[in-house]
């Protein structure tokens, strides 16, 4: 199983996560949020739950809620993304409760006819209230689910919103030292069973998944912050020893 990863920033924020991307390679990943992505230009490789496709030009890609997705570049390409957090998807939710949308929206006509919304949002959805927000989602999901003919939901592994609980804890406490005593016993579980729920799902050990973490962090804030001392560093993004964030960035880089 590749690995995957909670890209928790599109579950926290207030408003809609909007914007124009080009030739973005993105990893195996999954979140609480509906997401679109409307290819405008060029092609993409994408890989949703078990289904494999290219997205060309005028094509609508829908990731449900916890479906595991990547794309990868084909050709030069640009597209908008669309996510709707958890707090504004109360609407989306309730519409995509016994179906929900296929993943390949291929209609390019009836796309075109939405593709203001993407471009709006991605100019305007910073500075957009939360009722507006959830405006131009109803508009996005409503209309895609008007057009299209829905499926049935694929069914949802109950241990997924665990894991996704999980990891949402280790984003906010990765600089903490967590082991996976403290941490399966926290979510009342055996460290036996724990261990394996998480190598399962997210394909690496709980240590490896938060040293990257840690990595990606320090990879982040380093980039801001050039000629700060390395040491301080990586002790500040929670490693124990440097010998470890060495072995981590070595293994990110062959990754």
């Amino acid at each position: 199983m590749k690995n995957i990863f909670y890209e928790s920033n599109k579950d926290k924020m207030n408003g809609i996560f909007a914007e124009k991307q080009h030739e973005y390679d993105g990893r195996l990943h999954f979140h609480r949020a509906f997401e679109l992505g409307y290819i405008t230009e060029g092609s993409a490789h994408y890989i949703v739950e078990d289904e494999e496709f290219t997205a060309t030009e005028g094509d609508i890609v829908f990731c449900h809620c916890y479906y595991r997705h990547t794309s990868t570049v084909d050709s030069p390409h640009t597209k908008y993304i669309v996510a709707v957090p958890e707090n504004l998807s109360k609407d989306v939710a309730t519409l995509f409760k016994d179906s929900t949308l296929p993943i390949h929206l291929s209609d390019k006509q009836f796309n075109k006819s939405l593709l203001p919304y993407f471009e709006l949002l991605s100019r305007e959805s910073k500075n957009m209230t939360k009722i507006l927000s959830r405006g131009y989602a109803n508009i996005l999901f409503g209309s895609l689910s008007s057009h299209y003919n829905n499926i049935a939901v694929k069914p949802k592994n109950k241990n997924v919103e665990v894991i996704a609980d999980i990891l949402n804890y280790i984003d906010e406490h990765f600089r903490e030292q967590i082991t996976l005593e403290t941490l399966s016993a926290r979510f009342g579980y055996n460290k036996t069973y724990f261990s394996r729920l998480f190598n399962q799902h997210i394909g690496m050990s709980m240590s490896n998944y938060i040293n990257m973490v840690r990595y990606d962090t320090f990879e982040r804030l380093y980039g801001n912050k050039l000629g700060e001392n390395i040491t301080e560093l990586v002790f500040d993004c929670g490693f124990s020893s440097l010998a470890t964030f060495y072995r981590v960035r070595e293994f990110r880089r062959k990754d």
